[in-house]
């Protein structure tokens, strides 16, 4: 998918689901409150008031902004692959029952129909935030290598120096970078994030990443990517969906709660449902 027709299909999917344009960010304050309210909507007038200010918070600033974005962007489309293959499972199973001859009700064809859609849905979305992820991930790495170049020894640049390498995998820069933050220092939320970060790309330890993500937030409870990625690192639907709606409760727009968040609640629904329907059930008789 070109980066193109990823646009595209997002601004397609978020205007079907309700959600308007961002406002323009036109001032700092509302640039710090875009970036730690997670306001992917508005990364891109965030992206155009910064670049090409100078100094290291506008240079530091400006690859935040699109590390961010990529980050985000990467984060919905685990999610969003994750409800693909929950769906293809559904398609399957009713698919094999009408090939063995088997008609299927017409409760089951609904459901096929709605897997179906659900399949071909998140699949597109997938691809569409890869590719975004990617694209901004590039973006980051100018201002990254310039502000590396100009200020290689101020503190804001190790920061975005770290996140771009965690992001891009690069494991062996990604350790020297997190050597530059001092040992003794109080304890940063962004810290914590990055070691979720690695936990889960580097190592496949989803349970530390979900505990380095709990930490991020009871030192900064405003950090809206650490409940998104909580979303992502929940197992069982119950628990993924109680993290849905803290993230709902806190940025209502963000796409995993438009995106992700109509069949996750679709599913918690179907299981809540059930589990009420065997709670009613009366014990049988000794």
């Amino acid at each position: 998918m070109s980066s193109e027709d990823a646009r595209a299909f997002l601004a397609e999917a978020q205007n079907e689901r309700g959600v308007k344009p961002g406002a323009a960010v036109t001032s700092m304050e509302q640039l710090l409150q875009v970036l730690e309210g997670d306001e992917i909507g508005r990364f891109e007038s965030a992206a155009a008031f910064i670049a090409g200010k100078p100094g290291v918070d506008a240079m530091t600033l400006h690859a935040t902004v699109e590390l961010s974005w990529s980050d985000g962007f990467s984060t919905v489309a685990l999610i969003v692959g994750e409800l693909a293959k929950r769906a293809s499972v559904d398609v399957k199973r009713l698919s094999d029952q009408k090939a063995s001859g088997q008609a299927l009700t017409e409760a089951q064809q609904k459901e096929l129909d709605g897997a179906e859609k659900s399949v071909a849905f998140h699949t597109k979305a997938r691809q569409a935030l890869e590719q975004l992820a990617r694209d901004h991930l590039k973006a980051a790495l100018g201002p990254v290598n310039e502000a590396l170049r100009q200020f290689p020894k101020d503190p804001r640049t190790y920061r975005v120096a770290a996140l771009y390498y965690l992001l891009a995998e690069e494991w062996e820069k990604f350790d020297t970078a997190m050597g530059w933050f001092e040992d003794g220092k109080a304890p940063d939320p962004l810290v914590k994030y990055m070691k979720a970060g690695e936990a889960l790309k580097r190592f496949v330890i989803r349970k530390e990443a979900r505990a380095f993500l709990i930490e991020a937030l009871e030192l900064n409870p405003k950090m809206v990517r650490a409940q998104a990625k909580l979303v992502l690192l929940e197992e069982g639907i119950t628990a993924i969906h109680a993290e849905l709606e803290k993230l709902r409760a806190v940025a209502p727009t963000h796409p995993v709660v438009n995106l992700a968040g109509p069949a996750i609640t679709a599913e918690y629904e179907v299981s809540a449902a059930l589990e009420r329907a065997r709670g009613t059930q009366t014990a049988p008789a000794p």
